[in-house]
């Protein structure tokens, strides 16, 4: 049977034969799941992209799609697809936004979360959001080791994971990973969940495995700390997520088992994309002097403290600012693909018909680093191209080409949120302190140590030195 399946794999009878892609990936969907465990799925995709071209055959039923044109027919269309089973944890009973496949059952889903983000709403999210950062601040001069170094790495992770938690639950959170750490490793264990679910996802004939393993104890801890903080929640009102959750703005409730899982993923995906992008972000800020030293300058101009900072929405007009976070999430989202079904007739994706049933995505990674999107030199961090002159006359900004917060059905709801989150943090740190990179941090080392397995994760921690601001 196996010798049967890989001749099929390999035969002009398969639909996806005449596509290129390395031998193992079209016979088998373990290379596909040994990509994702290294942890560098997105530049290795990239690397296929740059020898294969704009289709790449990356597993038996899958494609890898380097195209801006594909992002409208997967994403965005009223057609738009289904995720593929990638996103549904094991056996456990299909529930929760972002462990929904279906367009239109996820469509329903959305409706609870829609409100917890409008312009109303964001004025108190983005209140705890300056509350957070105020406090990330004192916490980095308590965290100094003796050399006068901080790990920044784990600061930022703890930061967010005491936002989300706050702005899910409000005053009931006792989620307070800056002030007492971390003892029950709650962010550690969800992560290496996380990364099991997103190596097994490779393969969903297996899949069902993941929630029978360790890993899936590590992502319950989170879960029921969730669980406990959703159960005081419920007795009392509030302005936080959970209150449109639990239908207390007139919106419809959700069901015990959907709030647990839902205020989870909150916590976890919420703390672990900002988290990750405003530390790669970061990095970057701290290796070019002349980019910092432009952002600082340009924020000295507007404000002698970070107290007089209470626009948030107005740090967006300050062009070298919103320069800065935009390089910082399209160098910063490690993403090697955004997976969806083609549906029942198949579809026509850039002059290319896939059939019915194969899981296509567009990654994330290659295409917002790609030169045919952002010109010149789209590996290296330059906030000058996202102003209206660029970087000269031959500048290639294609803002389309930015997949971060994905498109259409399951775009992300916090993306407005988000990058008013980024451009506060990022404000408040630069006037707060003087920081650098100490001289013993191994550059390359760092930017070895990104990984992504649906959760970004940093080998080599990015260490700083940080002096307060007079």
């Amino acid at each position: 049977m196996i010798v049967l399946a890989v001749a099929y794999r390999l035969s002009p009878l398969h639909p996806l034969w005449r596509f290129p892609g390395p031998f193992l990936n079209k016979i088998t969907s373990l290379k596909a799941m040994h990509m994702v465990s290294t942890g560098h799925r997105y530049t290795i995709i990239k690397g296929l992209h740059e020898k294969y071209g704009k289709f790449v055959r990356t597993g038996p039923n899958t494609l890898s799609i380097a195209s801006v044109e594909a992002v409208h027919p997967i994403y965005t269309t009223a057609q738009s697809m289904d995720k593929s089973m990638a996103y549904r944890p094991g056996r456990a009973p299909v529930g929760g936004l972002f462990f929904t496949p279906e367009r239109d059952i996820h469509n329903i889903r959305r409706k609870a979360w829609a409100g917890a983000f409008s312009a109303k709403s964001l004025v108190k999210l983005l209140a705890v959001v300056d509350k957070r950062t105020k406090q990330m601040i004192k916490v980095m001069d308590k965290r100094r080791g003796a050399d006068g170094v901080i790990d920044m790495s784990e600061i930022i992770r703890h930061w967010a994971y005491d936002l989300m938690a706050e702005m899910t639950f409000g005053a009931t959170s006792d989620v307070e990973l800056m002030a007492n750490g971390d003892p029950e490793n709650v962010s550690e264990n969800a992560q290496n969940a996380t990364v099991v679910f997103e190596v097994l996802g490779e393969a969903p004939s297996i899949f069902d495995i993941a929630w029978n393993l360790p890993a899936s104890d590590e992502f319950h801890v989170l879960e029921k700390t969730a669980t406990k903080l959703m159960d005081v929640r419920k007795h009392i009102t509030g302005d936080d997520i959970a209150s449109y959750l639990l239908g207390e703005k007139g919106g419809e409730r959700l069901g015990d088992e959907d709030l647990n899982i839902d205020s989870a993923f909150a916590i976890a995906a919420g703390s672990d994309t900002t988290g990750g992008t405003l530390t790669i972000l970061l990095f970057y800020l701290l290796r070019d002097r002349a980019v910092y030293k432009k952002l600082r300058d340009e924020l000295d101009a507007h404000f002698h403290s970070i107290d007089e900072i209470d626009d948030p929405k107005g740090l967006q007009e300050l062009p070298y600012l919103n320069g800065v976070v935009w390089e910082g999430l399209r160098l910063g989202t490690p993403f090697g693909g955004l997976p969806r079904v083609v549906g029942e007739g198949g579809s026509m994706i850039d002059a290319e018909f896939i059939p019915e049933d194969i899981i296509v995505s567009v990654p994330p990674y290659t295409q917002q680093t790609s030169p045919e999107n952002f010109y010149p030199l789209p590996m290296e961090f330059l906030p000058e191209r996202w102003q209206p002159e660029g970087l000269g006359p031959d500048t290639i900004t294609k803002k389309n080409a930015m997949l971060c917060f994905s498109y259409g059905a399951f775009s992300c709801l916090g993306k407005i949120f988000a990058t008013q989150e980024l451009h506060l943090t990022v404000a408040k740190l630069v006037l707060a302190y003087d920081m650098e990179l100490p001289k013993s941090f191994d550059q390359q080392k760092f930017l070895d140590g990104v990984l992504n397995m649906r959760t970004t994760l940093f080998d080599y921690p990015l260490a700083i030195t940080a002096t307060a601001r007079d």
